[in-house]
């Protein structure tokens, strides 16, 4: 398998992660200040591309368009579905949640799904069950060559436009007043209302922005598969959700990991033989052994106090990790005298087992070099993913672990 091709599928898979990471940020900024999962925002997604090639097949643009023409029906497009996208976010908040705010979490929750299941029915009421066609005029057809790959400029125009929206979120995060009314009211909300933050108008912002970049991202898939479905929400958005998840959710910094990591996952998953991912697993494998022999001992032994800090408890808690099948199941099967032991005895196992999974998956690889997974396994990687970085890491990539002290 040639370098070009490899390249290639690197490319794919960060476009498509990009596109994951705008609609997991919209997740990931509502469970930052409510606690809440907005299950309606793939829905939200697919409106935002809805509306946009529906803007720009009620004003006409063909092949014949003069470019400036075309650029300025494109600007009009994306300002009409913002617009009308992040009103509908704050709609959500205000009908669908704010009323249910002091109540109990699966009551929001059942909400989430009966809004996303409204919208949807909305989409084929309003414009039909027919799919929705992006016209190819707008739609910027060239190729690249870069180190031998062929490479759409529209995929370039995708992460470039991703990397803007991203820089810009950032910048209102950190330094904006607003931002910092999202932190606060995300840290908690109770104090922010003390300090005089309008949580409310804090919250309906969150909202507003999430649906912003969600209605961007649909305007994206639009262009890049030529086409958008009522349900296609419902797919992109679980996606995204997966990809908040695997990042930590509540983290910016982790939606964007996570969406990265399962676009290059899908990808490198269906269009690499098995026996260059066999490679990918040796090194996984790698990463893993150094987990369990050097990172995990080197943070839980940091977890003890200094009063109960000894060389030999030290040493204890280090051979579960480094001799897990005999210690950590001798520790788990005997009676349970010290909680960071105990803890570590689980962890270390569940490490072990993630490095022999792996271990396993490269011998079957290697031994089926030439074979390569279908398409239809695509969705099956990114879940596959998900499941062993929770392993790993249950609380994501960039997620807050909860340390306990002894």
């Amino acid at each position: 398998m040639s370098p070009e091709h490899i390249f290639g599928l690197t490319v794919s898979g960060l476009t498509v992660g990009m596109i994951y990471a705008l609609i997991a940020l919209g997740y990931t900024m509502v469970y930052g200040v409510l606690q809440l999962i907005n299950f309606a925002h793939g829905e939200v997604f697919t409106i935002g591309g809805y509306i946009a090639a529906s803007t720009l097949i009620w004003i006409g643009v063909d092949a014949t368009t003069p470019l400036a023409v075309k650029v300025l029906y494109f600007t009009v497009a994306v300002l009409v579905s913002l617009v009308l996208t992040a009103t509908l976010g704050w709609l959500i908040e205000r009908v669908a949640y704010r009323p249910l705010r002091g109540q109990t979490r699966i009551i929001a929750l059942l909400s989430a799904i009966g809004t996303s299941i409204f919208l949807q029915n909305m989409i084929v009421i309003i414009f039909g069950p027919q799919p929705i066609i992006m016209p190819t005029a707008i739609v910027p057809t060239g190729f690249v060559e870069i180190f031998g790959a062929r490479i759409r400029i529209l995929q370039i125009v995708i992460i470039v436009v991703s990397l803007l929206l991203m820089g810009l979120l950032t910048w209102i995060v950190k330094g904006t007043r607003i931002g910092k009314a999202m932190r606060a009211t995300s840290q908690d909300r109770e104090a922010a209302e003390m300090m005089g933050i309008e949580t409310n108008l804090t919250i309906s912002f969150t909202f507003v922005m999430g649906s912003a970049l969600a209605a961007i991202g649909g305007f994206l898939v639009a262009m890049y598969y030529g086409s958008l479905q009522f349900n296609t929400g419902f797919l992109y958005g679980l996606k995204a959700f997966t990809a908040a998840v695997l990042g930590g959710i509540g983290n910016i910094p982790g939606a964007v990991v996570g969406a990265l990591i399962l676009g290059l996952a899908e990808n490198w998953g269906v269009g690499l033989s098995l026996g260059v991912l066999a490679w990918l697993l040796v090194a996984g494998l790698g990463l893993g052994l150094y987990f369990q022999l050097v990172r995990a001992p080197r943070q839980r032994i940091s977890h003890i106090a200094d009063e109960f800090r000894t060389p030999a408890y030290e040493r204890q808690v280090r051979n579960v990790y480094r001799f897990a099948p005999v210690l950590a199941v001798r520790t788990l099967l005997s009676e349970r005298t010290d909680a960071l032991v105990h803890v570590s005895a689980q962890h270390a196992l569940r490490l072990m087992v993630g490095n022999i999974i792996i271990f396993g998956l490269a011998i079957v690889f290697f031994a089926s070099g030439d074979m390569q997974f279908a398409s239809k396994w695509q969705h099956v990687i990114s879940f596959v993913v998900l499941m062993a970085i929770l392993m790993f890491r249950p609380s994501g990539i960039l997620g807050e672990n909860i340390q306990e002290k002894v």
